[in-house]
C-alpha cells in the first residue's frame, strides 16, 4: 500500500480589518477632546499688570478664581480704557469672569464679589478639587490703590479662600 501524497494546504490570508479600529482611535480622540477643560486664566486687557524683579508664570490655573482689580480710568491707558469701558460699566473696580461671561463690580458691590467667590468655590469643589487647591489670583492694575486689593482679599478671606497669587509680570532688563 502506498501512501496518499497530500495536497499542501492552500495558504489562508490573515488580514485583519484595520476600519473599526481606527473608528475607535478617533472616537476616543474626539471624546477626550470634547471632554477636557481648558483651564486659561483670564487675562483682562484693561489691567497693566506691575514688574517684579522675581517672579514666575502661573503653570497650573487649576483652581484659580481671577479676580481683576482696575485702576481709575483717568489713569489708564488709552488703549486699556477703550478695553474698560467695552466692557465694564463706569465705576466697575473688580471684574471677574465665571468662564462665560466677564462681571464687573463697584466698591459698593463687595458683598457680590464674595458671593461670586463663594460661587466659584462650590463649583471648584463640585468638581472633586481639594479645597486647599482652591486659590484666588489677584490681577492687580500696578496704580490701583492699595485699598481696592486689600477689599478684594477681605472678600476672599470671607468666602473662604486664603490661599492668594498676586500676578505680576517680569522687570524689563
Amino acid at each position: 500500500m502506498s501512501k496518499k501524497k497530500m495536497k499542501p494546504q492552500e495558504e489562508v490570508k490573515g488580514d485583519v480589518n484595520m476600519s473599526p479600529m481606527i473608528d475607535c482611535c478617533f472616537l476616543l480622540l474626539i471624546f477626550f477632546v470634547v471632554n477636557a477643560t481648558a483651564l486659561t486664566v483670564s487675562k483682562d486687557p484693561s489691567v497693566n499688570m506691575p514688574n517684579a524683579v522675581s517672579c514666575s508664570d502661573l503653570k497650573d490655573a487649576n483652581g484659580c478664581i481671577v479676580v481683576n482689580i482696575f485702576a481709575d480710568p483717568d489713569k489708564m491707558s488709552d488703549k486699556a480704557r477703550e478695553q474698560y469701558n467695552k466692557h465694564y460699566s463706569p465705576g466697575t473696580v473688580f471684574g471677574v469672569s465665571d468662564g462665560t461671561k466677564d462681571t464687573g463690580y463697584s466698591i459698593d458691590q463687595v458683598q457680590l464679589l464674595t458671593d461670586f467667590i463663594t460661587q466659584q468655590k462650590e463649583v471648584m469643589k463640585s468638581r472633586n478639587l481639594e479645597e486647599k487647591a482652591i486659590r484666588i489670583y489677584l490681577r492687580g492694575d500696578q496704580d490701583t490703590p492699595w485699598e481696592r486689593t486689600a477689599t478684594a482679599i477681605r472678600c476672599a478671606a470671607a468666602a473662604g479662600v486664603t490661599n492668594m497669587v498676586f500676578g505680576t509680570l517680569p522687570a524689563k532688563m
